[in-house]
C-alpha cells in the first residue's frame, strides 16, 4: 500500500471542514487574482489498483472496491485507475471519505481543486516589466485590458507609427510644430510614453498597462522641449478627437494662464487629465500643480519608497514606480525596447490606469476616476509624507472599484429609492451585498469574472467592457435554474452536474412544509393552465400537485403565455412585472418602469404558479410561489400592501448551495455602501 504520501495530506484535508464544504470564495477586493482554491462542488478523485479493484463493466463501469459508495463514480483516465466521486451532501463525502482510508486496492486519493486560467501576455519582455506587477496591471487584466473605444492623447514629443508594439495601435494625431498630419516622434520621449500606456499585447517585445486603449499621439516637442502655448493647443485637439484621457509627461517651474486655461476646458467635457509632478525635489511642476490635473510622483521600482528625484513641493495625488521603467525606445531609426526613469514614465501608468478605469465605468466623471485611483493606491511608509501623495498606484483596486461600480448602478436604480425611504416596497436585490468575489466562467479572458452576492440575486458582470446603458451589461444569473435543475453553470454551454436543492424556495430556512428548489425540478414541464383561470393549484414538500377550491378567495389568474418557456404569468406577478414606481436614475428619484426590459431581472418563468402552506415568521400561512429562470417570485395575501409580492432569497440560498454556508463576514466593499452613482458624468 502507498499511503505514506497521501495520509499527512488526506488527514490535512479532513481536518479543515471548511475546505470540504466549498471553502469561502475569493474576495474582490482582497486575495491574489492567480492562487488555487477549492472548488464548491464536492468533488474527490481515488486512484485503485486494478490487480486488488477489478472493473465490473455491466451495467456500467464500476470499481468493485468503491461499489459501495454513495456517490457517483465517473472514469477520469482510460485505464481505469483514477476515478472522479462525486457525492451530493458535504457531511456525506465527510464520512464516506475518511472510510477509504486503508481499503483494499485505494492507493490515491485527493479532493479536486479548482485551477483559474491566468491570463499573462506572452510578449517576450513581460517578464522584464517589473512595473506591470508592482503598479497591479496583470490582475486588473482579469477585467480589461481597455476597450478600443477608450483613447489615449500623448501631448509630447510624437510617437513612432513604426514601432512593431505601436503598430495598429495609433489613431489619427497631428504634428503641431510643422503643421502636418504626421506626429512621427524624432526624440523617442513620446514612444516611450506611448508604450507604457498602450502597447500592443501581440506576442512581440512589450506589453503596456493598458493595451487594448487606442493612442492619439499629438506632437509638441523636439530635442529641447515644448511650447506651453503648443500643448495647450495640443489640448483643444484632444478635445476636438474626444479622447476619454490626457497624458502630459512634461513641466516647467513656471505656470501658464493659456495652459491652464485649456486644461480646465478639459477638465469641463470629463477628460482625466494626468501629468508628471516633475524630477526635481525643491521644484513645483506645471501642469501637474494645477487642480483639475491627476498629479503623478515617482516611487523607486519596487514601489516601496519614493525615488530620490520626484519633487516634493508639487500637488501630488498618487505615485507610480519611476525607474528603471523598460518600454518602447525609438531612435529615429530602428525600433527597440530600453530602461527609463522620472516621472515622464510613471505618469503614463496612471493614465494607463485612469483608461482601464474608463473602459469599465465610461460614465465615471474626473473626480471620481480621481478618487478611485487615490482611495485604491497603497500608502507608503511612512505615510503622508510629501511627495507620495495617496501612495503607490494599484491598478487592480481601481478596475475593481471601477467594477463594484458598475454593480451598485444596478443596485441603486431599484433598490437606492428602498433605503432612502422614497419607495414603500420589498427589495429587488437586497439592503447589502454579502459577498463579492470572482467565479470561475469559461467565456471570459481570465476564466473567472466578478460577481456580487445579495439576498435575492447575484450580480455578475461577464463582460465589464460593455457599456452601462446595455440593460444586460451586468446580469444576474440564472441561479432559479440551476438550483432546480442541480447544473451548476460555469461558461455559456457549459455546467458543472450537482444535485437540485433541498433547500426551501419560499418562507423561513427550516420550513419544512413548502416546496424546495428539487421539488420544482418534478413539474418543470407541466402544462400551463387556461388563461384567465382562477389558480387554486397547489403543490406540497413531496412535489404532489393538488386543487384547493378555498383559494380562489385570492382572485390570483393564471395571465399571459411566455411563447420561449411555454408558462403563463401569475396575473398578481404580470402586474408587479409591468408596474411603475420610484427608481433613481438620472442622479435624481423619479417614477418608471421598475422592470426593463420586463424579463431582464427574473428571466422567463420556468414552472407555473402554485399556492403552497409555508412557514413565514414562525406562522404557516398561503404563499403563491412561481420561479422564473433567475429569481422566484412569491405572493403572501396576508402581508401588507407594497411587500404581498416579493422575489425570493434566490441570491442567499443559491450561495448555499453552492458553498455550503453564508460568509462569517460582510465584504470588504459593498457596492450597496457606494455613494449615488447618476450616470450623468457627475458621480
Amino acid at each position: 500500500m502507498r499511503w505514506s504520501p497521501i495520509r499527512s495530506r488526506l488527514l490535512a484535508w479532513l481536518l479543515i471542514p471548511v475546505l470540504l464544504l466549498g471553502g469561502s470564495p475569493r474576495s474582490l477586493d482582497g486575495a491574489q487574482a492567480h492562487e488555487t482554491t477549492r472548488p464548491g462542488a464536492v468533488e474527490w478523485a481515488v486512484a485503485v489498483e486494478r490487480a486488488t479493484c477489478s472493473i465490473a463493466r455491466q451495467p456500467h463501469p464500476e470499481p468493485l472496491c468503491l461499489a459501495d459508495f454513495p456517490a457517483r463514480l465517473e472514469p477520469i483516465d482510460p485505464e481505469g485507475q483514477w476515478w472522479r466521486l462525486r457525492f451530493d451532501q458535504p457531511a456525506t463525502a465527510a464520512d464516506w471519505i475518511v472510510r477509504l482510508i486503508g481499503r483494499p486496492g485505494v492507493t490515491g486519493l485527493e479532493p479536486a481543486v479548482r485551477l483559474f486560467y491566468q491570463w499573462t501576455p506572452a510578449d517576450p519582455l513581460v517578464a522584464q516589466q517589473e512595473w506591470l506587477t508592482v503598479a497591479g496591471f496583470p490582475a486588473a487584466w482579469d477585467d480589461t485590458i481597455g476597450r478600443a473605444e477608450v483613447s489615449v492623447a500623448v501631448i509630447d514629443s510624437g510617437v513612432a507609427a513604426r514601432h512593431p508594439d505601436l503598430a495598429g495601435k495609433l489613431l489619427p494625431g497631428y504634428d503641431y510644430l510643422r503643421r502636418d498630419p504626421d506626429p512621427d516622434d524624432e526624440v523617442g520621449h513620446g514612444t516611450a510614453v506611448a508604450g507604457v500606456i498602450a502597447a500592443a499585447a501581440d506576442g512581440r517585445g512589450m506589453v503596456g498597462g493598458a493595451p487594448g486603449v487606442k493612442i492619439v499621439p499629438l506632437k509638441v516637442g523636439d530635442q529641447i522641449g515644448a511650447s506651453s502655448l503648443l500643448i495647450a493647443e495640443a489640448v483643444y485637439g484632444a478635445i476636438e478627437r474626444g479622447v476619454q484621457v490626457i497624458n502630459l509627461s512634461l513641466g516647467a517651474d513656471t505656470p501658464s494662464a493659456a495652459l491652464e486655461r485649456a486644461i480646465e476646458q478639459a477638465y469641463a467635457r470629463g477628460i482625466v487629465v494626468v501629468a508628471a509632478a516633475g524630477n526635481t525635489p525643491d521644484s513645483v511642476t506645471f501642469p501637474a500643480s494645477y487642480p483639475e490635473v491627476v498629479a503623478v510622483g515617482g516611487a523607486t521600482a519596487d514601489g516601496k519608497r519614493l525615488a530620490s528625484f520626484t519633487s516634493r513641493l508639487t500637488r501630488v495625488d498618487l505615485v507610480a514606480p519611476a525607474e528603471n521603467v523598460l518600454t518602447t525606445s525609438w531612435d529615429g531609426q530602428e525600433p527597440g525596447w530600453d530602461r527609463r526613469t522620472g516621472t515622464s514614465f510613471a505618469a503614463p501608468m496612471v493614465s494607463a490606469a485612469a483608461a482601464l478605469v474608463r473602459s469599465i465605468a465610461p460614465d465615471s466623471s474626473v473626480e471620481w476616476v480621481r478618487q478611485t485611483l487615490r482611495e485604491t493606491a497603497s500608502p507608503l511608509d511612512p505615510p503622508g509624507q510629501p511627495g507620495a501623495g495617496s501612495g503607490l498606484l494599484s491598478a487592480r483596486g481601481a478596475v475593481e472599484r471601477a467594477v463594484l461600480r458598475r454593480f451598485a448602478q444596478a443596485w441603486q436604480r431599484a433598490d437606492l429609492p428602498v433605503a432612502a425611504g422614497q419607495a414603500q416596497r420589498s427589495w429587488l436585490w437586497g439592503p447589502a451585498a454579502f459577498a463579492v468575489t470572482r467565479e470561475p466562467y469559461e467565456e471570459t479572458r481570465a476564466g473567472t469574472r466578478a460577481v456580487a452576492y445579495f439576498d435575492k440575486a447575484r450580480l455578475e458582470l461577464t463582460d465589464p467592457d460593455r457599456s452601462p446603458e446595455d440593460p444586460w451589461a451586468v446580469t444576474s444569473g440564472l441561479l432559479a435554474r440551476e438550483l432546480i435543475s442541480g447544473m451548476e453553470q460555469v461558461g455559456d454551454r457549459r455546467f458543472v452536474p450537482r444535485s437540485p436543492a433541498s433547500i426551501p424556495v419560499a418562507g423561513d430556512p427550516d420550513d419544512r412544509l413548502g416546496p424546495t428548489y428539487a421539488t420544482l425540478a418534478a413539474v418543470l414541464a407541466l402544462p400551463p393552465l387556461e388563461e384567465g383561470e382562477l389558480i387554486t393549484q397547489t403543490i406540497d414538500r413531496s412535489g404532489r400537485v393538488g386543487n384547493e377550491r378555498r383559494l380562489a378567495g385570492y382572485s390570483v389568474r393564471a395571465g399571459p403565455l411566455v411563447p420561449e418557456t411555454g408558462h403563463r404569468v401569475a396575473s398578481v406577478f404580470w402586474e408587479f412585472l409591468q408596474g411603475r414606481d420610484v427608481v433613481y436614475t438620472g442622479g435624481r428619484f423619479e417614477t418608471a418602469d421598475l422592470f426593463w426590459p420586463p424579463f431582464a431581472i427574473t428571466g422567463f418563468p420556468i414552472t407555473e404558479a402554485y399556492w403552497a402552506r409555508v412557514t413565514v415568521g414562525g406562522v404557516v400561512r398561503d404563499v403563491l410561489v412561481q420561479c422564473f429562470e433567475r429569481r422566484c417570485l412569491t405572493y403572501t395575501p396576508e402581508n401588507p400592501p407594497g411587500w404581498r409580492v416579493e422575489l425570493g432569497n434566490v441570491g442567499q440560498h443559491y450561495y448555499r448551495w453552492r458553498y455550503g454556508a453564508l460568509p462569517d463576514q460582510p465584504p470588504a466593499s459593498d457596492p450597496a455602501a457606494m455613494a449615488p452613482v447618476d450616470g450623468s458624468g457627475r458621480g
